[in-house]
């Protein structure tokens, strides 16, 4: 039986960077990670511009205070011709400077005379309110980096730098087999529960990362299992749930024992989620093997996966980052097992935290109502109200898209 901290090691030393990329549209890449660096092809703003509504004179006649009117310019104009010495136009936020060598006068630093004909300035203000050319970015100056996670900003910076497809790592592509004679599916009519794992594992593949290009579910039949794994072999990992204890229906390990499947590890010292498996098909090819218990398949598919996606990206793709809260209640001894225990956050001061009471990892409700875990190393001493912990959040998880 590996360590958890062993485990971990097996599967990021196991999985080797892909070089595998794609184009996508950048609407559709949101939180793709970057394949290459991008390069501007021009100048942001491409011309000085004004960052404000007023009017515009020369420079050298900023000692001047009243000026003719011989014009205007605003956002829009590919150029706004120049003009003499003791004339200004009117110009608007995002316009085009005339010439060289103006200032921006603010609207509310001036007068348009009755005539409309003339501007009688107050006060010239020190800063100058130009945008300058080149201010955001230069041409050929890398504005997005490779393994960046693409947010709508960068895809808001790469649509302003008329980038239409954007080059991306291609997501691993993952096929998950749900077994168990228990579950219910088109198949087996018969079978007693619903299948909520099929819920969690499409949530989480996705959201951390992957691309699901099949989910079955099939019975605890080896015939059957090998079946549904050959209608998929295009696939990056194969994940399953249930199967891969030592009973004499968990049969998942021998069924894919016979199309190739080598096991690094079988059995992990962590509670929930002993029987977790980890294997290859080959080079590029793996097996991640999870608890049928509903529980079990969350909390280790929430600990491994990412280890496999971020060697996959070759970057910290996923952080499983924690975070130091106060416990409010008293925590027994450990035993010789890295326990991950759900806990709850307090309602009126989120630094506060409760582990509930009950951790059978057949309990939905509990995990439902969960906030986080709380890993416990082998042998770790009690702990007393009061004491901050570091605990995993799920909401610091997954990547925020803002």
């Amino acid at each position: 039986m590996k360590k958890f901290c062993d485990a971990c090691k097996i599967i990021k030393n196991s999985v080797s960077i892909s070089r595998k990329n794609e184009y996508v549209n950048i609407q559709k890449s949101s939180l793709r990670v970057l394949a290459t660096d991008y390069k501007s092809k021009f100048d942001s703003p491409r011309m000085d511009l004004s960052s404000m509504d007023g009017a515009v004179i020369l420079k050298k006649d900023e000692k001047k205070k009243k000026f003719k009117i011989v014009g205007e310019s605003k956002a829009g104009n590919f150029f706004s011709k120049d003009f003499k010495s003791g004339q200004a136009k009117l110009i608007y936020t995002g316009a085009p400077i005339p010439g060289k060598n103006k200032i921006v006068v603010p609207k509310e630093n001036f007068q348009i005379q009755t005539s409309g004909k003339e501007i009688f300035i107050n006060k010239i203000p020190k800063e100058n309110f130009i945008r300058k050319k080149g201010l955001d970015f230069k041409k050929k100056q890398v504005c997005l980096h490779k393994q960046d996670i693409l947010t709508f900003r960068s895809i808001s910076l790469a649509k302003t730098m008329k980038i239409k497809k954007i080059l991306v790592k291609r997501k691993p592509r993952i096929n998950i087999i749900l077994t168990g004679d228990e579950l219910k599916s088109k198949t087996n009519k018969k079978g007693l529960i619903e299948s909520s794992n099929e819920i969690l594992l499409k949530f989480l593949a996705t959201k951390l990362g992957g691309e699901i290009l099949n989910i079955s579910t099939t019975t605890d039949n080896e015939n059957e299992l090998i079946k549904s794994f050959n209608k998929t072999n295009d696939f990056d990992i194969l994940i399953t749930s249930g199967g891969i204890s030592r009973g004499k229906y968990d049969i998942v390990k021998k069924a894919l024992g016979k199309k190739g499947l080598k096991i690094l590890f079988d059995r992990v010292a962590i509670k929930p989620g002993k029987p977790t498996t980890f294997g290859k098909f080959n080079k590029t090819k793996f097996f991640l093997g999870l608890p049928g218990n509903p529980v079990s398949c969350f909390i280790t598919m929430l600990l491994f996966f990412p280890i496999y996606i971020n060697s996959f990206y070759g970057f910290e793709y996923i952080k499983l980052s924690q975070e130091k809260l106060i416990t409010k209640n008293d925590i027994n001894n450990n035993n010789k097992l890295t326990s991950f225990l759900r806990i709850k956050l307090d309602n009126k001061s989120r630094k506060h935290f409760q582990v509930f009471d009950n951790q059978d990892s057949s309990l939905q409700k509990i995990l439902n109502e969960s906030d986080g875990i709380l890993m416990r190393k082998p042998y770790s001493r009690s702990s007393k109200s009061g004491q901050s912990l570091d605990v995993i959040l799920y909401q610091n998880i997954l990547n925020n898209e803002i």
